[in-house]
């Protein structure tokens, strides 16, 4: 790795890894989503209400399987790697997968999710399916997944384990939302019960702020090859919906209480890639969680496209390098 295209900077609290150097073949793939991007963004979502049962394919999963449970009527998915430990583990990773709020898991996210549960000691590895758009949006789905939220960290705690709440896209942008929410509901009311809480939080080019107003987004218009300003304020549209303001923080957790979030000691790590409209909220998330001394972790690779890590399957040099980090980072927790 060429030192000119690496670096590490470590701030009062969060550390940050930049590159900025990209392989020919994915400035090919880059080229040829951009051809395709309106394909790629047109697919309209056909599926019932509630938490969606998925059906897991197993030629992305091998040499996995899968088992299959519900809590508050919501599917999760155990990933259970070739060579099952004989003691139960004692960390968990739930991960909920982007899709603009409205798609299933695709097979990208069903060989990462396999890939991490064959290289992570010690640990399992779990699929939600949440209540998705449009038959669900926040005003429906986000109170249905804090009931979920709850009662997974009180199974967790009984059961001696720590977890770590990992998505990418609109999932990162939901599970920020929860823990966040969760932390400031039990602020201002003390009487309540209090929800176990996680020991981290891995977002990858996580959706941080709903309004879409930050005039950096424009500025990368013309680099991103996947996504745009008006794809994200359209996907942004159907999640919150008429009934839930975009800059309320349970769609928008740039608007939560970064506070709460330092105090709790959950460690926020995150990806963002520089040629994503999505990155300059993304960014800003970020700088928040180093104003209040929330601890983590962050990868920003410059030239590289949304989500560039879901890559990995199809052996590209970054996508392979991105999954990487990830793996390390989620090892040290």
């Amino acid at each position: 790795m060429a030192e000119s295209h690496y670096a590490a900077n470590d701030g009062p609290s969060i550390q940050v890894t930049e590159r900025d150097d990209r392989t020919v073949l994915m400035s090919v793939l880059m080229h040829f989503v951009r051809l395709f991007r309106k394909q790629l963004n047109s697919s309209k979502p056909n599926h019932e209400d509630g938490s969606i049962k998925l059906n897991p394919p197993k030629s992305k999963l091998k040499p996995c399987t899968y088992t299959h449970r519900t809590v508050c009527d919501i599917h999760i998915y155990d990933i259970v790697p070739p060579n099952q430990p004989t003691k139960t583990p004692s960390k968990r990773i739930y991960y909920i997968a982007g899709g603009s709020w409205q798609m299933v898991p695709s097979g990208q996210h069903w060989w990462a999710v396999a890939k991490l549960a064959q290289v992570l000691p010690d640990t399992i590895v779990s699929i939600i399916s949440v209540p998705l758009a449009p038959n669900n949006t926040a005003s429906s789905s986000f109170p249905w997944c804090l009931r979920f939220y709850r009662e997974l960290m009180r199974s967790a705690d009984h059961a001696g384990e720590r977890v770590t709440f990992m998505g990418d896209s609109s999932g990162a942008n939901i599970i920020l939302c929860l823990v966040m929410e969760t932390l400031h509901q039990e602020a201002e009311t003390p009487s309540q019960e209090r929800t176990p809480r996680p020991i981290s939080i891995m977002a990858i080019c996580p959706s941080t702020e709903m309004t879409r107003n930050n005039p950096d987004i424009e500025k990368l218009r013309k680099y991103d090859p996947l996504l745009s300003p008006d794809i994200i304020k359209g996907t942004a549209k159907a999640w919150h919906a008429d009934d839930v303001d975009p800059a309320d923080r349970i769609v928008s957790p740039i608007n939560g209480d970064f506070s709460l979030l330092a105090r709790s000691g959950i460690k926020v790590h995150g990806v963002t890639a520089g040629y994503d409209v999505l990155s300059p909220d993304g960014v800003l998330f970020r700088n928040k969680c180093s104003e209040f001394g929330v601890k983590g972790e962050w990868l920003h690779w410059e030239k590289q496209m949304h989500c560039f890590v879901l890559t990995a399957p199809y052996r590209l040099s970054e996508g392979k390098q991105g999954l990487e980090w990830v793996i390390d980072v989620l090892k040290r927790d």
